[in-house]
C-alpha cells in the first residue's frame, strides 16, 4: 500500500541532523529548571551543572532513551470505536485547534473573550463532526481559576465529547489532579494507562529550555501512563537560527530532551515527537502559519521521527488562521503551503477551527475546515498495488482504442478510487472558491452550527462519576470562585 507523503531530508541528512542534535544536547545542553527533572537524568548518566541548572546529555543516555521508546500508541476515547492507534499509514488524523484567548460571536464578527461555557458547545459541535478525530480544548476558560485553566479546559472537554481529548498541565499538581479525573472517567488508574482517554502536550520553552511547572507534569504523565507530545515551537532567526539545518537541530534536539526525561522516569512512557515550528512574519513579528518554511520543518521533523521509530505530531490544517474572523482567511500561497503540511510522514495534526495564528476561534470556523479538511485528507488515502490492482484483465478486454466507462470494473470500483463529491459538497464548493462569496459561506456555517448545537448531544458520563470528578477538581481549585465542569 503506498500514500502521498512529502520528503525534504535524504538518509544523510537524517543522519546529520542526528548527529548535530548530539552535539547540541553535550553542549551547550538544555536548561531545566526542575531539580527533580535535573535528578532523574543525572541518575541516567547527565552531566549537570546545579548552579546553572542546566543538563549536558550525553550519546549514551539518548540512545537508551531511544531504546527505550514505545513502537505504537493508543490514543484512548471515551466511546472505545473512537480510539486512535499510531503510527498509522495514510492522512494524519486531524484535531481542533487549540486555547485561542477570542472567539468571534455567532452570527457575527464581533470579538469576545471565552469562557467555559464556550467551550462547552465548541466541543458538542466538534463531537458530531466526522472530520475530527480527537480535540484540544480549542478556547480558554477564562473564567476558571488562575491555576486550574487547562484542569478546567480538560475536563470541560472530557465531558461534552466522546472522542479523545489532548489538553496541558502547567504544574505537578494540576497534572495530579488532571490523572485523577481521566481516571475516574476511564474507570480506574489501570484502565487510563491502558486506554488513556486524554494526553497533552507539554512544551518546551524555545531555545532548549524546560521550565519547571511543565516539566514536573511530564514527569507525572510519564508514571501514569499518559502520552506526552513533546511539542518544540522553533520560530526561525528568532528562538532558532536562521536556516532550516539549524532550526531543525533545535527542533530535534528539544524531543530528543523531552523523551529522555520521560523514559529515564518510566521505561516505555507513551511519547510523542511533535514540532509546530515555522518562521516569524519579519514585517510585523507574528508566528507566521502557512509560510513556506512551515512545510519544510514539518516535513523534515516527521522524518526524524520515522527516523526513531516515533510515533509524530506535525504541521495541521486551518483555513481561518490567516484572519480574525471566519471564512477562508489565507492568502493562496499560504492555504496551499498550510494544506502541504498534512503530506508530512506523520500521525497527527490540528488547527481545525483557529483564526489569527490561534489566537482566535470560530464554531462557523470548525464546519468550514472540516469541509476543506474530508476532501484534502483523500490525498492522503492508501493506495494498493498489489496485483489485482493493475487489471491487467480488463484493459486485454476493453483492448487498444477502447473505453473503460462501460466496464464492469470501473463500475465496482468507482467509489473507493475515485473522490465523488456528493451534491451538497458541490454546493458548498462554490462558496469556497476565491471569488466566492464569504458572507454565504459563514451563513451556510453558522445555520450548520447551530442545527447541531441544537440537535447533537454528546453520550453523557454517568451521574455518579460526574459528581466524582466535580469533587476532584473542587478539591484542586483555589478558593477564588470559578466555573465547576458540566
Amino acid at each position: 500500500m503506498a500514500s502521498l507523503q512529502l520528503s525534504v531530508l535524504s538518509r544523510d541528512e537524517i543522519e546529520a541532523v542526528h548527529e548535530k542534535s548530539l552535539e547540541v544536547l553535550e553542549n551547550p545542553g538544555v536548561s531545566v529548571q526542575s531539580r527533580e527533572a535535573l535528578q532523574i537524568l543525572e541518575l541516567a548518566g547527565a552531566k549537570v551543572d546545579w548552579r546553572t541548572m542546566r543538563a549536558s546529555l550525553p550519546e549514551s543516555l539518548i540512545r537508551e532513551t531511544l531504546q527505550r521508546l514505545p513502537r505504537t500508541i493508543r490514543l484512548g476515547a471515551r466511546n472505545p470505536k473512537q480510539d486512535l492507534i499510531a503510527p498509522r499509514v495514510g492522512p494524519p488524523r486531524m484535531a481542533t485547534s487549540g486555547t485561542a484567548v477570542y472567539m468571534t460571536e455567532l452570527g457575527g464578527d464581533r470579538k469576545r473573550t471565552t469562557t467555559a461555557g464556550d467551550l462547552r458547545n465548541f466541543m458538542i459541535l466538534s463531537d458530531a463532526m466526522d472530520a475530527l478525530d480527537y480535540v484540544w480544548p480549542i478556547v480558554t476558560a477564562h473564567d476558571a481559576p488562575a491555576d486550574s485553566h487547562a484542569l478546567v479546559e480538560l475536563t470541560t472537554a472530557l465531558l461534552n465529547t466522546t472522542k479523545h481529548v489532548q489538553g496541558e498541565a502547567m504544574s505537578a499538581a494540576e497534572a495530579r489532579t488532571e490523572i485523577e479525573v481521566g481516571a475516574a472517567i476511564a474507570g480506574g488508574r489501570d484502565e487510563l494507562a491502558r486506554r488513556p482517554v486524554f494526553s497533552v502536550i507539554q512544551c518546551p520553552v524555545c531555545p532548549l529550555t524546560f521550565e519547571k511547572g511543565s516539566i514536573e507534569a511530564t514527569i507525572e504523565f510519564a508514571r501514569a501512563g499518559i502520552p506526552v507530545v513533546s511539542m518544540s515551537m522553533a520560530l526561525m532567526g528568532m528562538t532558532s537560527p536562521v536556516t532550516l539545518a539549524s532550526t531543525l537541530a533545535i527542533v530535534n534536539a528539544e524531543n530528543l530532551a523531552s523523551f529522555a526525561i520521560s523514559q529515564m522516569t518510566k521505561k516505555g512512557a507513551p511519547v510523542v515527537y511533535s514540532s509546530d515550528s515555522t518562521s516569524p512574519n519579519m514585517l510585523t513579528g507574528h508566528i507566521h502559519y502557512g509560510a513556506r518554511e512551515e512545510v519544510l520543518i514539518a516535513t523534515g521533523a516527521a522524518q526524524m521521527a520515522r527516523h526513531y521509530g516515533a510515533v509524530s505530531m506535525v504541521g495541521g490544517f486551518g483555513a481561518g488562521l490567516g484572519g480574525e474572523t471566519p471564512g477562508i482567511r489565507m492568502d493562496p500561497s499560504e492555504m496551499l503551503f498550510t494544506a502541504m503540511t498534512t503530506a508530512a510522514p506523520t500521525d497527527f495534526g490540528s488547527g481545525i477551527g483557529g483564526l489569527d495564528g490561534a489566537k482566535g476561534a470560530a464554531l462557523e470556523q470548525i464546519v468550514i475546515d472540516c469541509d476543506l479538511w474530508e476532501t484534502l485528507r483523500e490525498l492522503g488515502r492508501r493506495f494498493g498495488f498489489e496485483e489485482g490492482q493493475f487489471a491487467l484483465d480488463v484493459i486485454r478486454s476493453v483492448g487498444p482504442g477502447g473505453t473503460f466507462l462501460r466496464a464492469a470494473h470501473t463500475l465496482r470500483n468507482m467509489k473507493q478510487a475515485l473522490v465523488l463529491p456528493t451534491a451538497e459538497k458541490t454546493r458548498l464548493f462554490a462558496m469556497y472558491r476565491l471569488d466566492g462569496d464569504r458572507k454565504a459561506m459563514v451563513r451556510s456555517a453558522d445555520e450548520r452550527v447551530r442545527k447541531i448545537l441544537a440537535d447533537h448531544v454528546p453520550e453523557p458520563v454517568d451521574p455518579e462519576t460526574l459528581a466524582a470528578v466535580g469533587r476532584i477538581v473542587d478539591r484542586h481549585r483555589e478558593r477564588e470562585p470559578g466555573p465547576r465542569p458540566t
